[in-house]
C-alpha cells in the first residue's frame, strides 16, 4: 500500500468534491438523485490537466452544468438522460425532452447530482498510470492510488450519503460493485440481484436510499440499447415506489 509518499495537495484534492460534475445533492427533506460513474473520462495526457483541477476550489459541492445542452454532448450523459427520463415515469425516446426540462446537474436546478468515485481522469479505466502523475500525487502506480481511494475516498463519499441522504444512487458498472458497495451500501443491507434482458440489476436499501448497480450505459456489454434503458428504468422506478 503505497501511502507514506502521499502528498499533502492530493490528499486534500481526493477527499473532497473533485471528480463530481455537480448539480444539487439535495437534502433530508428535499433528497436528490445521484449517478455515480467510475471516473472522468477524456484524459490527461500528461500532468497539466491533474495540476489545475487540483489547484480548483473543490470544498463544497460543485454547482453543476451552465447549459442543459451538456446533457447531450457526449454518449455518457445521454444514455444517462434516456435512463433517468424513464425513471420519471417517462419513455427514453422522449429524453432530450426531459433533459431540457429537468435539467439534470444543471447550475441552480434541484434534483440531480452527478460523480464519479475516482477523481483522476483517464481515457478510459483500462488507461495505465501516467509517470508525472507520480510526483504530484506520491504514487508510484495507478493500483497504490486506486487502494488509497478506497481507504481514504470512499468513506468520505459515505459521509455525503449519509449527511445529504439522497432517495436514489444510481452506479454504473457492474465491475466496481465493490466499490460501490463500500462507498453507498450500509454493511448489513439485503442484496437483490435481478436480470433484465440479459443485463445483472443489483439494488439495495441504507435507511431511506435506494442504490442500484447497473451495467456500464455505453459498452458492448451494457445498456445499449433503448430497449435495456427502458427496462431498467421502469424498474428502477418500481423499485423507488415499493421499497
Amino acid at each position: 500500500m503505497e501511502t507514506a509518499s502521499v502528498t499533502t495537495e492530493f490528499k486534500r484534492w481526493a477527499t473532497s468534491f473533485s471528480g463530481c460534475d455537480g448539480g444539487d445533492m439535495g437534502t433530508e427533506s428535499s433528497p436528490s438523485i445521484w449517478v455515480c460513474g467510475i471516473e472522468w473520462g477524456g484524459g490527461w495526457d500528461d500532468a497539466t490537466g491533474l495540476q489545475e483541477e487540483m489547484v480548483a476550489s473543490t470544498d463544497t459541492p460543485p454547482i453543476g452544468y451552465t447549459d442543459y445542452k451538456h446533457n447531450l454532448a457526449y454518449t455518457y450523459n445521454r444514455q444517462t438522460m434516456k435512463l433517468l427520463s424513464a425513471i420519471n415515469g417517462g419513455r427514453v425516446e422522449d429524453y432530450e425532452r426531459f433533459a431540457l426540462e429537468q435539467k439534470p446537474f444543471i447550475s441552480g436546478e434541484l434534483g440531480y447530482f452527478k460523480m464519479n468515485l475516482y477523481p483522476i481522469a483517464f481515457k478510459n479505466t483500462n488507461q495505465a498510470w501516467i509517470n508525472e502523475f507520480s510526483e504530484i500525487t506520491g504514487f508510484e502506480s495507478k493500483q497504490g492510488y486506486l487502494e488509497w481511494c478506497r481507504e481514504n475516498r470512499f468513506p468520505v463519499i459515505k459521509a455525503w450519503v449519509q449527511r445529504y441522504k439522497p432517495k436514489l444512487v444510481i452506479c454504473f458498472g457492474k465491475t466496481y460493485k465493490s466499490d460501490f458497495l463500500i462507498s453507498f451500501v450500509d454493511p448489513g443491507s439485503a442484496e437483490n440481484h435481478e436480470k433484465l434482458m440479459d443485463r445483472d440489476l443489483f439494488w439495495y436499501r441504507s435507511g431511506e436510499t435506494v442504490i442500484v448497480i447497473c451495467p456500464f450505459p455505453v459498452n458492448q456489454n451494457g445498456l445499449n440499447s433503448n430497449a435495456r434503458l427502458q427496462a431498467f428504468g421502469d424498474r428502477i422506478r418500481s423499485i423507488c415506489h415499493t421499497v
